[in-house]
């Protein structure tokens, strides 16, 4: 049996810097997930936009490397003999006290929140990932700005939405 070794999340963060420098080292391209979405929309899509510049060929190597990110996580649940796999749309109690216990209203605001954060990730020139991870990384201050910038909007976006509950 394969046995499955749970990372610390420092390991799991130097793992991922290491991963990011490499691939800059080797290809010169940074690691990011927004232009992947865009190459996924790309595909089902007969927008201007998602059909010029990164998005000119969209099944590159961000298309797989977006779609192996749940591949991944999903083959790492499978794999570990101490994990379940279920599908929620619970992210836990306290959120669960605040959102509508009705599926399709859950599901209808995650979907309104991850629209949010794609229109937010193209007005900041990439996501969060790519800033925070790849950007600060390189030690570019705009990308340390934008991360700042995320990490205040979600807290106060939290703060508000436990404020109203």
């Amino acid at each position: 049996m394969l046995d499955i070794v749970i990372w610390a999340g420092w390991a799991g963060g130097l793992a991922v810097g290491a991963f990011l420098l490499l691939q800059l080292w080797l290809t010169g391209k940074l690691l990011g997930v927004s232009t992947g979405f865009g190459n996924l929309c790309a595909l089902g899509s007969k927008a201007k936009f998602f059909h010029t510049g990164d998005f000119t060929d969209p099944f590159n190597w961000r298309l797989f490397f977006l779609l192996g990110l749940p591949l991944g996580g999903l083959l790492g649940v499978l794999l570990s003999p101490e994990a379940t796999f279920s599908w929620t749309l619970s992210l836990g109690p306290r959120y669960d006290s605040v959102f509508p216990s009705a599926l399709w209203a859950r599901g209808l605001i995650l979907t309104g929140a991850g629209f949010l954060v794609g229109y937010g990730a193209r007005l900041a020139g990439g996501c969060t990932s790519g800033h925070a991870i790849a950007g600060i990384s390189l030690l570019n201050l705009p990308s340390l700005l934008a991360s700042v910038l995320f990490f205040v909007g979600g807290i106060a976006a939290v703060q508000l939405l436990f404020w109203l509950a």
